[in-house]
């Protein structure tokens, strides 16, 4: 109730001289009594129509307040409360003029005084209440959109944790695979494997509480990563980064493992055809992991629902976009870039 306008301070303050005024003037275009604009400062009859507007405002005010705490019936609210502060306000206004005019002037006010009032009042009660409407329709559908906004950013703050929380099981079992096809004919390369598969779920479960990590420790974790994807493919993954050292960047956790994931999963990968990324850094607000479309028939569903989370879950932290696009044979793949300044002040 307190954000419609009609208990606004504001309004309750400002409108009843500004109301008063015009009805002074119509008034005086009723009676042909235009020559008296001239000495509106310091006619008194002005004073006296700010102050029935203001009798009329606040006992309409008080009533919609009343209707309100006795739960009249929706459907028939409008209707009760358009009678009700109607009849109020000629009722106060007519009263409170006529006594002005019996104890200030001197004489009874007459029945057309009556008439021409409480006519004038009846239309701004009218006026009044078709505003009050309006205005509490715009409240509710306000609130509606805000509840709408709540919700779908507990959903994605949802997908977000479930993202940053979330443990590749495909990634385990094929390295699993890996480990028991070299175990006991390449012991050292299996020890590698096991080291980079234990740092690698190192860092995802160090880092599962953050929601952003340097990308330098993002890309240690990667190049783990990497060198599990290339024994399953012969090395036939190729990797550059064109990223200044220097530059302090943040970036989700676990975005590029997930993007890297879901590449390798969905492209064909072979001796002739080899898999090559290129992380760069386009115009100091994005980095850009570029590498060739050789798509497979039947897509990985796990890897593109992953992909598809991390791209709603960027959308909570930040204004520009988490872009794909797709350029003749070359796909690009664009991660907008946080800075420490911009991290601090969404987690403030």
């Amino acid at each position: 109730m307190k954000r419609l306008f009609i208990h606004n301070p504001f309004f309750r303050i400002l409108t009843p001289p500004v109301f008063g005024i015009l009805v002074y003037l119509i008034i005086l275009l009723i009676n042909n009594n235009v020559e008296q604009i001239t000495t509106l400062i310091s006619n008194q009859e002005v004073y006296v129509s700010m102050l029935m507007s203001l009798v009329a405002f606040e006992s309409m005010r008080i009533t919609i307040v009343l209707l309100d705490r006795m739960m009249v019936p929706e459907r028939r609210k409008l209707l009760i409360q358009t009678a009700a502060t109607s009849i109020v306000c000629v009722a106060m206004v007519s009263l409170a003029i006529s006594q002005y005019y019996r104890w200030v002037i001197g004489f009874d006010i007459s029945i057309r005084e009556i008439y021409l009032f409480g006519s004038i009042f009846f239309m701004s009660a009218l006026l009044y209440n078709a505003l009050y409407v309006g205005n509490q329709y715009l409240s509710r559908e306000n609130t509606q959109l805000l509840e709408q906004e709540q919700k779908l950013r507990e959903n994605l703050e949802a997908e977000f944790s479930s993202f940053r929380q979330e443990i590749n099981p495909n990634l385990l079992y094929d390295s699993l695979e890996e480990l028991i096809l070299c175990m006991h004919t390449q012991s050292e390369l299996a020890e590698e494997l096991i080291d980079s598969l234990a740092a690698l779920y190192r860092y995802q479960l160090i880092n599962r509480q953050k929601e952003f990590v340097p990308l330098a420790e993002e890309l240690g974790a990667l190049r783990h990563l990497l060198r599990l994807a290339n024994t399953k493919h012969r090395g036939q993954i190729i990797w550059k980064e064109e990223v200044p050292a220097s530059f302090d960047i943040q970036i989700m956790q676990g975005s590029l493992l997930t993007t890297l994931d879901s590449i390798i999963r969905n492209t064909l990968i072979s001796e002739h055809s080899p898999l090559q990324l290129i992380l760069s850094l386009e115009e100091e607000d994005y980095l850009v992991l570029t590498h060739g479309l050789n798509d497979k028939l039947q897509q990985h569903p796990e890897s593109q629902l992953a992909f598809q989370q991390l791209q709603r879950s960027y959308s909570i932290y930040s204004d520009r976009p988490f872009v794909q696009v797709k350029a003749g044979r070359e796909n690009y793949i664009k991660f907008p870039k946080i800075t420490v300044q911009q991290t601090t002040a969404a987690i403030a």
